[in-house]
């Protein structure tokens, strides 16, 4: 029995089509439980219900799915020398909030089972089959690698240098009984070497100090960032459109005249990343998998920004293979998403479900 874990706090909405979503396409036995990590100061772009609390609950119940609240421990009140909470209440919001509550929940209840656990984000969606059995088969553990640079890209010659890499904590897949020390693993944020990390960042050492023991199965999620002036700094010259890979590494498109520029770091001409498997004709590759994430969107009445991320396992060429799709900051905390662009971005979540998971060729 598989053990697929998520967290609700402020969408309690997306719990049972997530679920639906898990019995559609995965081919394994597997339990589905739900992290309650609603609490005052935990996201200040949905801000704080406490009828959500309940909601959330009500929910499970109703599904018949296990939730378990997120309880305040004081061991963690204190992480990278930020402080967590006080009282009944998160004091640094964000992603602190969500560092304390993944790591809360892997030091509790994740690191501590006999099975293959999975954590997802909670607007995650599975789209396609996966046995989760297959995958981890000759594997301990499976991530999204996210990095960070000491210096950037400039040229072909001066390609950038890694300073850390760590594993992200949208969707993980672990095998814990054959996991070296699970409890080792660690997912606050901070500054590591130099460089600040979001959640998972901590998880850098892991990844070094056992590095012998781990056989680590590869996911990468390609992004539309920014398809439309989103009046941030993210907003990419007029003609262009920000995409990427994993979150950290931002590239400016231009399709029209088969433009790509690269932003933060770039491996070589077969890859982005070390991680990755080098590819004769990577820039073919990575012009298919942008242009197909366009299209995805474009089909389903995505809104601009589109701002979505598919999931899929590196070693796969075809982006019809990838299985998760992330409606990416469901917490709507930016400004440019206003409640219109929400409900149209909602819609078109429910318009892929109704493809991929409610269909009847689905």
């Amino acid at each position: 029995m598989i053990k697929i874990y998520t967290y609700s706090h402020n969408r309690p909405d997306l719990i049972e089509p997530q679920y639906d979503s898990l019995k559609k396409h995965i081919k394994d036995d597997f339990e589905f439980i739900v992290f309650n990590n609603e609490r005052e100061g935990g996201d200040p772009g949905s801000g704080y219900d406490p009828e959500r609390i309940t909601e959330i609950n009500s929910i499970c119940n109703k599904l018949g799915i296990q939730c378990i609240r997120v309880e305040l421990d004081r061991d963690l009140q204190y992480i990278n020398g930020h402080k967590q909470f006080e009282g009944e209440s998160f004091v640094s919001g964000g992603s602190h909030a969500c560092g304390y509550s993944f790591s809360w929940g892997w030091k509790h209840h994740v690191s501590q089972n006999d099975c293959i656990s999975v954590i997802l984000d909670s607007d995650m969606f599975f789209i396609r089959d996966v046995s989760i059995q297959d995958v981890m088969s000759d594997h301990n553990l499976a991530i999204i690698p996210s990095y960070r640079y000491s210096s950037k890209y400039r040229s072909e010659e001066n390609r950038g240098t890694i300073a850390l890499q760590y594993p992200w904590n949208g969707v993980v897949m672990a095998d814990i009984p054959n996991l070296p020390n699970p409890s080792d693993l660690k997912w606050s944020l901070g500054i590591f070497n130099g460089q600040a990390t979001d959640v998972g960042g901590e998880g850098h050492k892991y990844l070094i100090d056992h590095a012998d023991e781990l056989k680590i199965k590869y996911m990468d999620y390609i992004s539309v960032q920014r398809d439309a002036d989103s009046g941030d700094e993210h907003t990419p010259p007029e003609g262009f459109i920000e995409m990427g890979f994993n979150g950290c590494s931002p590239m400016h498109v231009n399709f029209e005249e088969g433009e790509c520029i690269i932003l933060d770091y770039q491996e070589s001409s077969s890859r982005t990343f070390p991680h990755q498997k080098e590819r004769e004709n990577y820039w073919e590759y990575v012009h298919g998998c942008f242009s197909y994430m366009v299209e995805f969107g474009n089909k389903y009445g995505f809104p601009k920004p589109t701002f979505i991320d598919l999931v899929k396992f590196d070693d796969d060429d075809d982006m019809d293979k990838a299985f998760i799709l992330h409606y990416k900051n469901a917490s709507n905390s930016n400004p440019w998403q206003t409640e219109e662009y929400n409900e149209a971005k909602t819609q078109a979540l429910k318009n892929v479900l109704e493809e991929f998971v409610y269909g009847e060729e689905s």
